[in-house]
């Protein structure tokens, strides 16, 4: 096949892609109540829960669900916003945390790779909605920069660290399963076809088909990875399902694969655990069994929703703290998202 023609192709696969994760329109009544609630004028959002700092996983959210509301401005205000405030100096990737209260509100430079993840990606998208280059040579660049930084071999395993420090040890590397933004990595596989990220992309679904822990095979918010490549509950945090894992499942019904072995666990378990009027638990405990005492918040329910049943969620943001209200958000989006790539 001639070189030109490939090329072609690739071209026309990345631009599919891209224009396909753009197309859908979330509840305008529900991305305006998020704004209202969580959204400075500045394009700051605001973590209601945690003492009113943000979080560059926040600001990536926000993005995509500007994206498929189709509201630029909005969307440009985020992204200057962020990227004025929390990226680094040294690299194309972005500080984790932004604290208002505090002397230097960005002083631990550390990244969050699930916030890069969902920044490039929001870009990507508003690339193809609104024919923006600009936001294409940003997302490029922070791709690339991901890859470079933060992808690390262990055994057979090819996978990206939750962050640039603290997360890789001389025997091991912890990874955050709910850090497979897999709607994103497709995109990112599509788009740069000859680059590691089909690799990365194949290698994330494995770990989620793999770390499988406790009596319903769930994975856990934190994992370790040996040299070998085999994995463990992480010994240093809590060996739950819970608030971070619970986003596997979003994210593999918005990239079209509900019904993928690696979700098998999560919809087991919400199978057993919900019922009419009755939430799931906001979290279970792989090890012992134990289960929460307290039900899931809207948000996190609206997940077992998606993946049971296909739907987006019922409730409002309204009520809901931050990030509750983010999920709800994007199983919104997830949901119509998802169907189109069964």
């Amino acid at each position: 096949m001639p070189t030109a023609f490939r090329r072609f192709l690739s071209l026309l696969a990345f631009l599919l892609a891209a224009q396909l994760s753009g197309a859908a329109a979330a509840s305008p009544a529900q991305w305006n109540d998020f704004k209202a609630r969580f959204v400075q004028p500045e394009g700051r959002v605001v973590d209601t829960g945690n003492r009113g700092i943000s979080h560059s996983e926040g600001q990536g959210f926000a993005m995509v669900m500007a994206v498929a509301n189709d509201d630029r401005a909005t969307f440009d205000k985020l992204w200057t916003w962020t990227d004025r405030n929390l990226s680094r100096p040294d690299t194309r990737l972005f500080v984790w945390r932004y604290d208002p209260n505090a002397v230097n509100p960005v002083s631990d430079q550390n990244n969050a790779t699930d916030g890069d993840l969902m920044i490039a990606w929001a870009l990507m998208r508003a690339q193809a909605r609104w024919s923006a280059p600009a936001y294409g040579r940003a997302s490029l660049q922070i791709r690339q920069t991901i890859l470079a930084r933060l992808a690390v071999r262990q055994g057979d395993r090819t996978l990206l660290a939750p962050g640039e420090t603290g997360f890789l040890r001389t025997d091991s590397l912890t990874v955050n399963p709910s850090y497979a933004v897999m709607p994103a990595l497709d995109a990112f596989a599509a788009a740069e076809p000859r680059s590691q990220w089909p690799l990365v992309r194949d290698q994330s679904l494995k770990l989620l088909r793999d770390a499988k822990f406790g009596t319903f095979n769930l994975p856990t918010d934190w994992v370790r990875v040996d040299q070998a490549g085999g994995l463990w509950s992480e010994p240093d945090k809590p060996a739950q399902f819970g608030f971070d894992a619970v986003r596997t499942a979003l994210y593999l019904c918005w990239s079209g694969r509900c019904n993928d072995k690696a979700n098998e666990g999560p919809k087991r378990f919400w199978q057993s655990s919900r019922g009419p009027g009755r939430r799931a638990p906001a979290w279970v405990d792989v090890g012992s069994g134990a289960i929460a005492s307290f039900p899931a918040p809207a948000g996190m329910d609206a997940i077992a929703q998606l993946a049971l049943n296909g739907v987006g969620p019922a409730d409002s943001v309204r009520g809901e703290d931050y990030y509750s209200a983010a999920l709800l958000g994007l199983v919104e989006i997830a949901a119509r998202e998802g169907r189109r790539r069964r």
